[in-house]
């Protein structure tokens, strides 16, 4: 009988599953654990064995541990698990599981130790990240395929089983067709271009009764969010909400008191919060009510605050960038974050944006499912604007430039700089 008393608890569980598959061979198509998730390298050369060779048994074992020790140990080493009393083969998902956790333990404390020996940013990003990781492997691996076609049959003859979300831009839902729950989606431009005039634009195209909007203003008061949202709603100059009772006629007036009806009605929330984190919007994706889709505007992703408060830029930005593509996908929302560019593009001839625009970090386009960016060329005559300031509008260009599910290329739109209204060219 063997002394199981000389065995760790991590030895101990490790040896019963080797000993286990050795023992009762039909155990080997259920060996789940990758021959890493093992401690002693001894142990995890002999999984991998029985992993490729189903006719590989004890006897094979003991002999190769005389041959070549090296390999699997030697005969004293190879016995205990060769001749380990496991009478029955129940309880192997159970051992197997056990080894794992032992693993998730050894492979966290490696990355504490590691930032404790060198604490910077860039290894409490390592930190977090190896979390995310552990927290997704799992033993189980259940069979889909059968639920995935399932679900793929019936959107063939079912209109309302489609998870799209058309943007309400005729020239964009064109080109890509629509968004879709769990897609982190970016809006670049530079300052004054039209990028938050677009996502409040889409904003109030997508709101319905099976939708729930919560746009993310870190820099603007709700005030102000709103007073655009009416600019649009009824065509009345932007800049006369400033002194609205000198500058409004009574015919505009009434324009608005509409417009404030209808944004009453409307499925958008504003939270007005110079200190977005995370954290505050996966509350805010947590609040949206069952059976409500719901799509996240922030407004821009360089105010964000990363919730550990971290003092490298680059980091808390590369941080903010993967909270938010895993909140998207956890939590079933679309988040649409827009975002500064360098200065880059203003320097070249051809100033439409690029990807390498983006500011700060690359994580930001190593995330994003989509990456649209916004183009006026009108932007820089005479110093920047509208030179003409015509109501009829300048061309806006929404390039998408990365489309993980789908086609690339430009859908023009038109841009009315008086009600910051955006239109989306013709059907």
């Amino acid at each position: 009988m063997n002394d199981l008393s000389r065995f760790t608890e991590v030895e101990y569980f490790e040896k019963t599953v080797l000993a286990k598959a050795l023992n009762f061979p039909n155990l080997r198509r259920r060996l789940r654990l990758e021959p890493g998730y093992f401690e002693n390298e001894k142990h995890a050369a002999l999984a991998a064995r029985l992993l490729n060779d189903p006719e590989f048994d004890k006897q094979q074992l003991i002999s190769e541990s005389v041959k070549a020790p090296e390999v699997y140990g030697g005969y004293e080493f190879v016995k205990q698990i060769a001749y380990m009393e496991v009478p029955t083969d129940k309880g192997f998902m159970f051992d197997q599981e056990q080894v794992l956790e032992h693993y998730k333990h050894r492979e966290l404390d490696k990355a504490i130790e590691r930032y404790m020996n060198a604490p910077t940013p860039a290894s409490r990003m390592d930190i977090r990240n190896r979390i995310d990781k552990l927290e997704k492997v799992d033993l189980v691996q259940a069979d889909g395929k059968r639920d995935t076609l399932k679900t793929i049959f019936n959107s063939l003859y079912n209109e309302d089983s489609t998870t799209i979300i058309k943007t309400g831009l005729v020239s964009l839902d064109r080109l890509i067709s629509g968004v879709s729950p769990k897609q982190l989606i970016l809006v670049g431009a530079r300052p004054s271009m039209g990028k938050t005039a677009l996502a409040l634009q889409m904003a109030q195209n997508m709101q319905s009764e099976q939708n729930e909007i919560i746009f993310f203003s870190a820099e603007t008061t709700e005030v102000s969010v709103t007073q655009r949202i009416l600019a649009t709603l009824t065509g009345v100059n932007l800049t006369k909400f400033k002194e609205p009772s000198r500058m409004m006629t009574n015919e505009e007036i009434d324009k608005v008191i509409d417009g404030i009806k209808c944004y009453h009605a409307s499925s958008i929330k504003i939270m007005d919060d110079s200190t977005v984190t995370p954290n505050k919007v996966r509350t805010a994706a947590n609040n949206i009510p069952e059976g409500r889709q719901g799509i996240i505007f922030i407004d821009y992703i360089q105010l964000m605050q990363s919730d550990d408060g971290l003092r490298d830029r680059r980091a808390e930005l590369e941080e903010i960038s993967r909270a938010l593509k895993v909140i998207a996908k956890d939590m079933n929302v679309t988040i649409i974050a827009l975002s500064q560019l360098s200065r880059a593009s203003d320097v070249r001839q051809d100033k439409r944006p690029v990807l390498s625009d983006l500011r700060e970090t690359g994580q930001l386009e190593q995330d994003a499912d989509m990456v649209f960016f916004c183009h006026r060329e009108d932007y820089y005559i005479r110093n920047g604007g509208d030179p003409s300031g015509s109501t009829e509008g300048s061309r806006m260009e929404i390039i998408v430039a990365k489309n993980k599910d789908g086609p690339t290329g430009t859908a023009l739109t038109t841009f009315r700089r008086h009600d910051q209204m955006i239109s989306g060219g013709s059907g």
